[in-house]
Protein backbone atom coordinates (compact mmCIF):
# COMPACT_ATOMS: atom_id res chain seq x y z
CA UNK A 1 0.00 0.00 0.00
CA UNK A 2 1.38 3.60 -1.04
CA UNK A 3 2.05 6.34 1.85
CA UNK A 4 -1.13 7.74 0.65
CA UNK A 5 -3.90 4.77 -0.46
CA UNK A 6 -5.85 4.36 2.39
CA UNK A 7 -8.28 2.17 0.79
CA UNK A 8 -7.62 -0.37 -2.10
CA UNK A 9 -10.26 -2.64 -3.71
CA UNK A 10 -8.71 -5.97 -4.80
CA UNK A 11 -10.46 -8.03 -7.49
CA UNK A 12 -13.68 -7.02 -5.89
CA UNK A 13 -17.14 -8.25 -7.18
CA UNK A 14 -20.38 -6.49 -5.72
CA UNK A 15 -23.50 -7.58 -6.12
CA UNK A 16 -25.99 -9.89 -4.15
CA UNK A 17 -25.30 -12.98 -4.88
CA UNK A 18 -23.00 -15.11 -7.43
CA UNK A 19 -25.82 -15.03 -9.57
CA UNK A 20 -26.28 -11.56 -9.24
CA UNK A 21 -23.02 -9.40 -9.63
CA UNK A 22 -23.41 -5.83 -10.65
CA UNK A 23 -19.83 -5.29 -10.96
CA UNK A 24 -17.06 -6.95 -11.28
CA UNK A 25 -12.76 -7.28 -10.95
CA UNK A 26 -12.45 -3.95 -9.98
CA UNK A 27 -8.91 -2.97 -8.85
CA UNK A 28 -8.77 0.87 -7.39
CA UNK A 29 -7.76 3.06 -4.53
CA UNK A 30 -8.33 6.52 -3.17
CA UNK A 31 -5.81 8.42 -1.57
CA UNK A 32 -5.70 10.89 1.27
CA UNK A 33 -6.17 14.31 0.13
CA UNK A 34 -7.78 13.63 -2.49
CA UNK A 35 -11.18 13.46 -4.17
CA UNK A 36 -12.29 10.80 -5.84
CA UNK A 37 -15.71 10.52 -7.78
CA UNK A 38 -17.32 7.37 -8.99
CA UNK A 39 -19.47 8.28 -12.16
CA UNK A 40 -21.92 6.08 -13.72
CA UNK A 41 -25.79 6.43 -15.31
CA UNK A 42 -28.03 5.53 -13.19
CA UNK A 43 -28.95 2.07 -12.26
CA UNK A 44 -25.16 1.20 -13.26
CA UNK A 45 -24.22 -0.09 -9.36
CA UNK A 46 -22.89 2.89 -7.82
CA UNK A 47 -24.78 2.62 -4.50
CA UNK A 48 -24.27 -0.93 -4.83
CA UNK A 49 -20.55 -0.55 -4.99
CA UNK A 50 -20.49 1.95 -2.21
CA UNK A 51 -21.98 -0.13 0.03
CA UNK A 52 -19.48 -2.50 0.08
CA UNK A 53 -16.99 -0.17 0.15
CA UNK A 54 -18.94 0.77 3.62
CA UNK A 55 -19.41 -2.76 4.53
CA UNK A 56 -22.86 -2.68 4.63
CA UNK A 57 -22.80 -5.45 1.72
CA UNK A 58 -20.07 -8.11 1.52
CA UNK A 59 -17.91 -8.49 -1.28
CA UNK A 60 -19.03 -11.38 -3.38
CA UNK A 61 -15.52 -11.86 -4.48
CA UNK A 62 -12.09 -10.18 -3.76
CA UNK A 63 -11.82 -7.74 -0.95
CA UNK A 64 -11.91 -3.82 0.03
CA UNK A 65 -8.70 -2.82 2.51
CA UNK A 66 -8.89 -0.21 4.88
CA UNK A 67 -5.49 0.80 5.83
CA UNK A 68 -4.58 -2.72 5.18
CA UNK A 69 -7.10 -4.88 6.68
CA UNK A 70 -10.23 -6.53 5.27
CA UNK A 71 -13.08 -3.95 5.71
CA UNK A 72 -15.37 -6.72 7.41
CA UNK A 73 -12.83 -7.87 9.61
CA UNK A 74 -13.13 -4.02 11.93
CA UNK A 75 -15.75 -3.80 14.84
CA UNK A 76 -18.63 -1.40 14.40
CA UNK A 77 -17.42 1.32 16.36
CA UNK A 78 -13.34 0.51 15.46
CA UNK A 79 -14.72 0.79 11.88
CA UNK A 80 -16.66 4.14 12.75
CA UNK A 81 -12.96 5.87 14.25
CA UNK A 82 -11.60 5.43 10.57
CA UNK A 83 -14.79 5.78 7.84
CA UNK A 84 -17.57 8.22 8.19
CA UNK A 85 -20.49 8.01 5.50
CA UNK A 86 -22.94 10.19 4.51
CA UNK A 87 -26.17 9.00 2.87
CA UNK A 88 -28.43 10.58 -0.07
CA UNK A 89 -31.98 10.13 2.36
CA UNK A 90 -31.73 11.80 5.82
CA UNK A 91 -33.85 10.00 8.19
CA UNK A 92 -36.57 12.14 9.17
CA UNK A 93 -36.33 11.74 12.79
CA UNK A 94 -33.52 14.32 12.80
CA UNK A 95 -35.91 17.20 11.26
CA UNK A 96 -36.62 18.18 14.36
CA UNK A 97 -32.92 17.68 15.82
CA UNK A 98 -31.26 21.48 15.88
CA UNK A 99 -28.24 21.55 13.83
CA UNK A 100 -25.02 21.41 15.86
CA UNK A 101 -26.90 18.50 17.84
CA UNK A 102 -26.81 16.45 14.48
CA UNK A 103 -23.02 17.77 14.38
CA UNK A 104 -22.57 16.37 17.85
CA UNK A 105 -23.51 13.11 16.65
CA UNK A 106 -20.66 12.46 14.87
CA UNK A 107 -18.60 12.03 18.20
CA UNK A 108 -20.98 9.33 19.15
CA UNK A 109 -18.36 6.67 18.49
CA UNK A 110 -15.69 7.99 21.06
CA UNK A 111 -18.43 9.20 23.87
CA UNK A 112 -18.53 7.12 27.01
CA UNK A 113 -21.80 4.70 27.44
CA UNK A 114 -24.00 7.59 28.36
CA UNK A 115 -23.08 9.53 25.42
CA UNK A 116 -21.82 12.95 27.11
CA UNK A 117 -19.37 14.80 24.89
CA UNK A 118 -16.32 15.99 26.39
CA UNK A 119 -14.86 19.62 25.85
CA UNK A 120 -12.77 18.06 23.31
CA UNK A 121 -15.19 16.42 21.59
CA UNK A 122 -17.37 20.37 21.87
CA UNK A 123 -14.06 21.85 20.17
CA UNK A 124 -14.34 19.33 17.59
CA UNK A 125 -17.84 19.87 16.64
CA UNK A 126 -17.27 23.92 16.46
CA UNK A 127 -14.43 23.19 14.42
CA UNK A 128 -16.52 21.20 11.69
CA UNK A 129 -19.24 23.39 11.24
CA UNK A 130 -16.82 26.76 11.08
CA UNK A 131 -14.77 24.23 8.61
CA UNK A 132 -18.19 23.82 6.47
CA UNK A 133 -19.42 27.29 7.37
CA UNK A 134 -22.75 26.46 9.15
CA UNK A 135 -21.53 28.22 12.59
CA UNK A 136 -24.91 30.57 12.02
CA UNK A 137 -26.90 28.02 11.78
CA UNK A 138 -26.50 26.25 15.29
CA UNK A 139 -29.77 26.46 16.99
CA UNK A 140 -31.82 25.81 13.85
CA UNK A 141 -33.68 22.62 13.28
CA UNK A 142 -32.99 20.24 10.45
CA UNK A 143 -36.41 20.90 9.03
CA UNK A 144 -36.27 24.71 8.45
CA UNK A 145 -33.21 23.86 6.37
CA UNK A 146 -32.65 23.99 2.67
CA UNK A 147 -31.32 20.51 0.73
CA UNK A 148 -28.36 22.20 0.29
CA UNK A 149 -27.90 23.27 4.34
CA UNK A 150 -28.94 19.95 5.68
CA UNK A 151 -26.11 18.74 3.27
CA UNK A 152 -23.47 20.59 4.79
CA UNK A 153 -24.55 19.69 7.88
CA UNK A 154 -24.38 15.67 7.21
CA UNK A 155 -20.85 16.71 5.93
CA UNK A 156 -20.36 18.62 8.98
CA UNK A 157 -21.03 15.73 11.09
CA UNK A 158 -18.67 13.58 8.92
CA UNK A 159 -16.00 15.91 10.10
CA UNK A 160 -16.97 15.57 13.59
CA UNK A 161 -16.72 11.50 12.82
CA UNK A 162 -12.67 12.38 12.41
CA UNK A 163 -12.55 9.75 9.64
CA UNK A 164 -9.93 9.69 7.58
CA UNK A 165 -12.72 8.72 4.81
CA UNK A 166 -15.44 10.11 4.06
CA UNK A 167 -17.88 8.47 2.15
CA UNK A 168 -21.18 10.01 0.28
CA UNK A 169 -23.33 8.71 -2.18
CA UNK A 170 -25.00 10.48 -4.58
CA UNK A 171 -24.59 13.97 -1.90
CA UNK A 172 -25.63 16.09 -5.18
CA UNK A 173 -29.36 14.47 -5.28
CA UNK A 174 -32.38 16.80 -4.90
CA UNK A 175 -29.56 20.11 -5.36
CA UNK A 176 -29.78 23.08 -7.59
CA UNK A 177 -26.63 23.94 -9.84
CA UNK A 178 -25.33 26.77 -7.27
CA UNK A 179 -25.49 24.33 -4.13
CA UNK A 180 -23.98 21.28 -6.40
CA UNK A 181 -21.65 23.46 -7.33
CA UNK A 182 -20.95 24.78 -3.90
CA UNK A 183 -20.79 21.17 -2.48
CA UNK A 184 -18.44 19.90 -4.78
CA UNK A 185 -16.42 23.00 -4.21
CA UNK A 186 -16.45 22.47 -0.41
CA UNK A 187 -15.57 18.18 -0.63
CA UNK A 188 -12.39 19.42 -2.70
CA UNK A 189 -10.94 21.77 -0.23
CA UNK A 190 -12.19 19.34 2.76
CA UNK A 191 -10.04 16.52 0.57
CA UNK A 192 -6.94 19.45 0.22
CA UNK A 193 -7.16 21.02 3.39
CA UNK A 194 -7.91 18.35 6.02
CA UNK A 195 -6.21 15.38 3.87
CA UNK A 196 -8.98 13.54 4.20
CA UNK A 197 -9.76 10.54 1.39
CA UNK A 198 -13.06 11.32 -0.09
CA UNK A 199 -15.08 9.09 -2.20
CA UNK A 200 -18.72 10.31 -3.88
CA UNK A 201 -20.77 8.61 -6.06
CA UNK A 202 -22.17 10.83 -8.79
CA UNK A 203 -24.03 10.68 -12.09
CA UNK A 204 -22.91 14.56 -12.55
CA UNK A 205 -20.22 13.59 -14.86
CA UNK A 206 -19.48 17.50 -16.05
CA UNK A 207 -19.29 18.35 -12.18
CA UNK A 208 -16.96 15.40 -11.37
CA UNK A 209 -14.84 16.05 -14.53
CA UNK A 210 -14.35 19.94 -12.99
CA UNK A 211 -14.31 18.94 -9.52
CA UNK A 212 -12.27 15.65 -8.70
CA UNK A 213 -8.94 14.83 -8.41
CA UNK A 214 -9.55 10.90 -9.20
CA UNK A 215 -12.52 9.34 -11.33
CA UNK A 216 -13.55 5.87 -10.99
CA UNK A 217 -15.99 5.42 -14.43
CA UNK A 218 -18.41 2.63 -14.47
CA UNK A 219 -18.56 2.38 -18.28
CA UNK A 220 -21.99 1.39 -19.92
CA UNK A 221 -20.82 -2.77 -19.71
CA UNK A 222 -20.24 -1.93 -15.84
CA UNK A 223 -16.37 -2.20 -16.50
CA UNK A 224 -15.05 0.19 -13.77
CA UNK A 225 -11.58 1.90 -14.78
CA UNK A 226 -9.75 5.05 -12.93
CA UNK A 227 -8.01 7.88 -14.19
CA UNK A 228 -6.66 10.93 -12.88
CA UNK A 229 -7.08 14.48 -13.74
CA UNK A 230 -6.26 16.50 -15.94
CA UNK A 231 -8.79 14.41 -18.11
CA UNK A 232 -7.59 15.39 -21.25
CA UNK A 233 -10.11 12.52 -22.85
CA UNK A 234 -13.46 13.70 -21.25
CA UNK A 235 -15.03 12.93 -24.38
CA UNK A 236 -14.35 9.23 -24.53
CA UNK A 237 -15.05 9.05 -20.35
CA UNK A 238 -18.98 10.55 -21.40
CA UNK A 239 -18.87 7.55 -24.71
CA UNK A 240 -17.96 5.06 -22.36
CA UNK A 241 -20.58 6.11 -19.72
CA UNK A 242 -23.37 6.79 -21.74
CA UNK A 243 -22.50 4.83 -24.60
CA UNK A 244 -25.56 6.08 -27.44
CA UNK A 245 -26.65 8.54 -25.37
CA UNK A 246 -23.32 10.72 -25.23
CA UNK A 247 -24.12 12.99 -27.79
CA UNK A 248 -26.74 14.61 -25.39
CA UNK A 249 -24.48 15.39 -22.47
CA UNK A 250 -21.93 16.70 -25.14
CA UNK A 251 -24.20 18.68 -26.67
CA UNK A 252 -25.16 19.88 -23.62
CA UNK A 253 -21.44 20.51 -21.87
CA UNK A 254 -21.43 22.76 -25.46
CA UNK A 255 -24.21 24.73 -24.44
Amino acid sequence: MGKKEIVITKGLYTGYSDKQIVCENINAHIERGSLTCLIGRNGAGKSTLMRTMCGFLKPIHGEVLLDGKKIEDYSHNALSRRLSVVLTEIISEINYLTVRSVVEMGRYPYCNCFASLSHEDYDIVDKSMKIVGIEDLAGKSMAALSDGQRQKVMIARALAQDTSVIVLDEPLSFLDMPSRIEIMKLLRDIAHTQEKAILLSSHDIELALHFADRLWVIDRNSHIYTTNAPYTDSSSIIDDVFGGQSILVKEFLKA
